[in-house]
């Protein structure tokens, strides 16, 4: 798949929503950073399948345990430095009397490390300092699971897929009321299965190889940065069956015709260190500084983070690489004609 610049933009989107959330900007709602999550869901969706595709159009075949190696060296090195700090500042005294407030940290580091911190706080337990790790959790299952739905759903043909694929998506609004009419709030905004449809139609942009106009796009974007402002921080009943469905709509509008103007430098590179903007944000804010140090100071750290840890294992995902096309052995090489053959 061609490196597509605009779309380190559409992350840089993303986590600018979730950033200015969380920081408290001004013109911000409180849980304006669901947007943000929900945009880098569908961003997911698209990249891993339309990645997935390619290997495997390219060489016929997806080298699974190459895929996996290179999520591993991707993700778990920044998360792993976050655990280490995290664990420093608990050990130290230093970690904020709230985070700690009613929280078992040894369930949470297992629960983290093993990606499911998502089910650790449906299950009641506060993920305290970790609480945005929920949504590492949901992607990080994702991966596990739909390459091998993936390559067997293939077998069927991609519109067929991506027609069973668009059925799920459809299934997922009416899931979710079930689920909070019988009081299952924190299930409806973290669950893998309610929160998948984004994921999911990620997935039908990839196997419908869906471009679609620049104006569409910016569509999607406006919707984005309308939900971010107006996402309520504790949605009832109505709110959450409401904004779910819609940011995963307008985040797919988004990617589907994201515009080419996204791939602006700045943008694009905070784009690139989104990763480690995520998880280290999700630190800072546990101080309460004022947002105009906030922001910088989170964007500093994500820099170090890149530049410092994350930078030397990208180059070594470099070494997993994609499946290759078998190729038979070159032929022998003519002899000079003999006197009979002249």
């Amino acid at each position: 798949m061609k490196h597509r610049p605009e779309l380190d933009g559409l992350r840089g989107v993303a986590i600018l929503a979730v950033l200015g959330a969380h920081t408290g900007v001004p013109g911000f709602a409180d849980g304006g950073g669901g947007a943000g999550v929900t945009l880098f869901f569908v961003l997911s969706g698209f990249l891993i399948t339309s990645l997935l595709l390619a290997e495997r159009e390219k060489s016929g075949r997806v080298d699974l345990r190459a895929f996996y190696v290179r999520r591993a060296l991707r993700l778990f090195p920044a998360l792993a430095a976050v655990l280490v700090v995290t664990a420093i500042l608990l050990i130290s005294g230093v970690m904020p009397q709230e985070a700690r407030d009613g929280t078992d940290y040894g369930i949470v580091f297992v629960g983290v490390i093993c990606y499911v911190a998502n089910w650790v706080f449906v299950a009641g337990q506060s993920i305290g300092m970790l609480g945005h790790t929920w949504s590492l959790a949901v992607e990080e299952q994702f991966y596990i699971v739909w390459p091998a739905l993936l390559l067997a759903g293939m077998r069927i043909g991609r519109a067929r897929l991506a027609a069973i694929v668009l059925l799920l998506i459809f299934l997922d609004t009416p899931y979710r009321l079930f689920l909070d009419l019988n009081g299952g709030f924190a299930h409806v905004f973290v669950g893998t299965d309610s929160r998948g449809d984004a994921l999911l139609f990620g997935c039908v942009l990839a196997l419908l190889e869906t471009r679609w106009h620049p104006i569409v796009g910016w569509i999607g974007l406006v919707g984005v940065g309308a939900l971010a402002a107006t996402w309520p921080g504790d949605p009832g009943l109505g709110a959450q069956i409401l904004f779910i469905p819609a940011a995963a709509i307008v985040s797919t509008l988004a990617v589907a015709g994201c515009p080419t103007l996204l791939a602006w430098r700045p943008l694009a590179f905070i784009g690139k260190i989104s990763y480690g903007l995520y998880l280290w944000h999700g630190l800072v804010i546990w101080w309460h500084l004022p947002w105009p140090v906030e922001v910088p100071l989170c964007i500093g750290i994500a820099c170090v983070s890149y530049f410092v840890l994350e930078r030397r294992f990208l180059r070594l995902k470099d070494r997993f690489g994609r499946a290759r096309t078998a190729t038979a052995p070159p032929p022998p090489r003519p002899t000079a004609p003999t006197a009979a053959a002249a």
